[in-house]
């Protein structure tokens, strides 16, 4: 008889420690280098490895230049081909297309910079400007969208490509962005007169404001650049949140807008009607039927609507000897391009000289030897004044003469105290009171031109540039010249060294 047995199930038991062996101790080695965190890296920048000297003559050789260009001219340069955002403020005439320029001419052949413009005539003139440096450069507009050739050139061969905002976000614009090789071309872009972004982008062309979108097809390695001559705080915060800056290392430069051989003046408007009488004692007394036309001064005056353009070139054309009167003309956004086109080149040549013109002879529009610019009637703003100033004596060569006549109305009342004293000495008891019509019109100026308007006719001066100098927030450092008038500002993620 057998009997079955089960095996009682052991409990479970801890491991037994292997026995301790000591281990000599090792000599202490080199230390792993370890890439830094991500979040302290400086996406998108490139080495540089020219010096600053030979920066500067790299410059004047490629673009053909018979002078030096500025130092914070190279300086900037250089941060913009190292791959930094960029907001570069400098005063009307300081050489803005310069950078461009340099930055296509140094960025290497096969690089397209692309340069956003407010206006045709500009985008016109800057490529007329850097095709005679040697640079291959090129404009899209609605004239000449349906030519294949010109689409072919900006995708493969064009260093410099000028367009409006809403060409940059139209589809057709679109399709290149969308093109591998296309965006691989591209090196900087970079908007031209940014203060329009604040002026014009609310409703009158919005894409301006749209522009920051075009960073969903450039990304971290291309940089976005804004200039202009005038900026206030306000428009500084729309430029930066419109373009998108704030994710990517940032050098900004404030070259500041001084310009010595400009003469400014304000003046109250005395002839209502005629605005052009106040003006007449600017043409020679002694013009005559031998006199040239070279013996008039070079005059740009604006005027507030395209029919005010009409009745000045009407009034100027009156006072001139008959063989004269074709050298002033009249110039607004209604004429034709082809019109546009002949009286500028002819103002640039001499064969025009007095223009009476709307904005659209602003921003950008480079005639070096104006003698006068001369602004009739309130602009929108004291940015638009100082930009319409600035079409006068670009080259720096000769003297410039802004000349701003004011209405009645834009001027404050003399306080009650000192007016009722001047109506004593007149044999007069009542203090004469301000028209409401004036003070409901002077309610609607820009609050900066209004203040400028009446410190201008007070004893107290004020300097233009204290209403442009920016409250930004951002770090900044000294000047890296002995000038005071150029300063940077930076993020805190652009804290390296110079180049």
């Amino acid at each position: 008889m057998s009997s079955n047995t089960t095996a009682i199930p052991q409990p479970p038991q801890t491991p037994r420690r292997r026995p301790f062996s000591p281990v000599a101790p090792r000599s202490p080695g080199t230390p792993r280098r370890h890439n830094p965190p991500a979040s302290t890296r400086l996406q998108g920048i490139k080495k540089w490895k020219h010096t600053f000297k030979d920066t500067q003559k790299m410059v004047m050789d490629r673009l053909k230049l018979t002078y030096t260009p500025d130092d914070w001219q190279i300086h900037l340069i250089i941060r913009i081909l190292r791959g930094y955002d960029s907001i570069f403020l400098a005063g009307t005439g300081y050489g803005k297309s310069l950078i461009f320029e340099a930055v296509a001419a140094l960025g290497g052949s096969k690089k397209v910079t692309i340069i956003i413009c407010p206006l045709k005539a500009l985008e016109a003139d800057q490529v007329k400007q850097a095709t005679e440096k040697g640079l291959s450069a090129t404009l899209i507009n609605e004239d000449n969208t349906n030519d294949p050739t010109v689409w072919k050139k900006v995708e493969k061969s064009a260093q410099l490509v000028y367009i409006s905002p809403e060409m940059a976000l139209s589809d057709r614009f679109g399709k290149l962005w969308m093109a591998p090789k296309f965006r691989g071309r591209v090196n900087a872009l970079i908007v031209d007169e940014a203060h329009c972004i604040d002026e014009w982008g609310e409703e009158f062309r919005p894409m301006y404001r749209q522009l920051h979108r075009l960073r969903s097809f450039t990304g971290q390695e291309v940089p976005f650049v804004a200039c202009t001559a005038t900026c206030t705080t306000n428009t500084f915060n729309i430029i930066w949140s419109s373009l998108g800056f704030g994710h990517r290392p940032f050098w900004g430069l404030d070259a500041g807008s001084d310009r010595a051989n400009l003469f400014f003046q304000t003046r109250p408007l005395t002839n209502i009607q005629e605005p052009i009488l106040d003006i007449l004692n600017l043409l020679p007394p002694d013009l005559d039927d031998k006199s040239e036309r070279s013996s008039i001064p070079k005059i740009l005056s604006y005027h507030g609507s395209v029919a005010g353009t009409g009745k000045g070139k009407a009034a100027w054309r009156r006072a001139l000897p008959a063989h004269l009167r074709d050298c002033v003309v009249s110039y607004s956004s209604e004429i034709s391009e082809a019109a546009k086109k002949d009286i500028w080149e002819g103002f640039l040549s001499g064969r025009y000289r007095i223009l009476c013109a709307t904005d659209a002879a602003g921003m950008g529009c480079n005639v070096p030897d104006v003698d006068y610019s001369i602004v009739f009637e309130c602009p929108r703003s004291l940015a638009v004044l100082v930009q319409r100033w600035g079409r006068a004596g670009r080259s720096r060569k000769g003297i410039g003469t802004c000349l701003f006549f004011v209405q009645k109305w834009a001027y404050r009342p003399t306080p009650p105290e000192v007016g009722l004293a001047v109506q004593r000495v007149k044999g007069k008891d009542k203090l004469a009171m301000e028209p409401q019509s004036h003070t409901t019109s002077r309610a609607k100026l820009e609050p900066n031109l209004e203040a400028f308007i009446n410190s201008a006719a007070s004893s107290e001066g004020q300097c233009l540039y204290i209403t442009f100098r920016q409250d930004i927030n951002l770090f900044s450092q000294p000047a890296l010249t002995s000038s005071s008038r150029i300063s940077f500002a930076r993020t805190p993620a652009s804290t390296s060294t110079p180049a």
